[in-house]
């Protein structure tokens, strides 16, 4: 049963069918030949339902409408304009600016495909006339789009905390760290390649009128992330209600402060968040009822004993879970492989004693990784569409920041008090 469930699985992958339907037609044709005319595919159908009925999964949709109603109105186009004035007199300065304007953006939609298509739409046609490549500045958005699902609100996190049953106010603090660190890196890398070749960009002068004037409008843009995550953490409201005051705030500041915001914008914004939620949704039902068949056969089990035999040492294992999280990571997107993976090897990793939030922070960063890693490598694909350039020339430029995310990830997975300090401090977790 389960053999023909993966075999199905893999062969609709390679026919091109997306991965939620993948997922569900494999678990019905199964359902169909192993199950016909027992209770099982009503009670599994039944907990498919149950599952999806989570208050804390409406915040997706929400996140979702606030990354679109942001690139939509401007709002994006405002905090790369801070993010300009801060990094534009040093060496890389607008490269500077795509990393902190990713920082931005990501605070607020959660998303790296959508970090990486607002930023990249607004940076790479900057960068091009400055002298930047077009294949770096599209490796370098790309990269920076990375943090996107590990800086809070992050939605592989919420998506990791529903299915897991952990706080997703401890996962979001967990983020914040690690978020920060790469952003520093990342910063680092483009300061230190672009003194290497020359890349100086544009030197603006900005008189104080001028740094006022740009401050006062972006302020409504730069108070989004205080009030969405502030009310998380001062316990006015949950993340879930934090998504739904992020849209409410978006849509006052596009109509009333910016005046950007019109009908068929908040339209097309609806439409673009309800499609994207749908197939999340869609995907998630399957994937569960897809895990419920791999622990009635046994399977999370068979796997933990898999890996206890190689070693018992937990840093060996967890290397090793991570390596396997990257592989699939690779090749599927970073909800699907929570989804599929999360029930599996959160309960094996707790038994070693790592804890759950240290390891959805983990998990959520290594998947993040994976966007950017061949062969499917989405971000930067979709950086590429962008920039017009070709996924060779783009990966090619991309493997100095690659080298160093994953050198951090070695450090986080070494030491996982940079995770963990954060919600320890604020009394989340033990």
């Amino acid at each position: 049963m389960i053999p023909l469930m993966f075999v199905l699985f893999i062969v609709f992958l390679f026919a091109s069918v997306p991965i939620f339907a993948s997922i569900s037609a494999a678990v019905a044709i199964v359902f169909a030949v192993f199950h016909a005319g027992t209770p099982m595919p009503a009670m599994l159908a039944q907990a498919v339902v149950t599952s999806m009925d989570s208050f804390a999964l409406m915040a997706i949709p929400f996140f979702m409408l606030v990354g679109s109603l942001m690139q939509r109105t401007g709002i994006a186009g405002r905090l790369v304009d801070v993010a300009k004035m801060i990094t534009s007199d040093k060496p890389g300065g607008l490269g500077m600016t795509a990393v902190v304007a990713s920082v931005f953006f990501a605070a607020i939609s959660g998303s790296g495909p959508a970090t990486a298509a607002a930023i990249g739409a607004i940076m790479v046609p900057a960068m091009t006339p400055q002298g930047y490549p077009k294949d770096y500045s599209a490796a370098l958005v790309g990269a920076s789009s990375t943090f996107g699902p590990v800086l809070p609100p992050s939605i592989p996190m919420i998506m990791y905390g529903v299915t897991v049953g952990v706080s997703i106010t401890a996962l979001f603090t967990a983020g914040f760290l690690p978020g920060f660190m790469m952003a520093a890196a990342l910063v680092t890398a483009n300061y230190v390649i672009s003194k290497k070749r020359g890349y100086k960009g544009e030197v603006i002068t900005y008189t104080r009128k001028e740094r006022l004037l740009i401050l006062r409008n972006a302020l409504w843009a730069m108070l989004m992330p205080i009030v969405v995550l502030g009310g998380i953490y001062t316990g006015v409201f949950t993340p879930t209600e934090s998504a739904v005051i992020g849209v409410v705030y978006s849509i006052v500041v596009g109509r009333f402060a910016y005046r950007t915001l019109n009908w068929k914008m908040f339209k097309e914004s609806l439409i673009e968040a309800a499609i994207t939620s749908a197939t999340i949704m869609i995907l998630f039902g399957g994937a569960i009822t897809f895990g419920r068949l791999l622990a009635i056969a046994q399977i999370p089990q068979a796997i933990s004993a898999g890996l206890l035999s190689i070693s018992e040492s937990p840093l060996v294992i967890l290397l090793l879970v991570n390596l396997v999280v990257l592989f699939i990571g690779m090749f599927l997107d970073t909800i699907s492989c929570i989804i599929i993976l999360a029930p599996i090897l959160a309960p094996l990793m707790e038994s070693l004693g790592f804890s759950p939030v240290f390891f959805g922070a983990i998990m959520v960063i290594n998947l993040c990784m994976g966007m950017i890693t061949p062969p499917v490598a989405a971000n930067l694909f979709v950086v590429m569409r962008i920039s017009k350039s070709t996924f060779e020339g783009v990966l090619k430029e991309a493997w100095p920041f690659m080298l160093v995310l994953f050198s951090l990830l070695i450090v986080f997975i070494i030491f996982p008090q940079i995770i963990l300090f954060l919600p320890q401090l604020f009394g989340l977790i033990r």
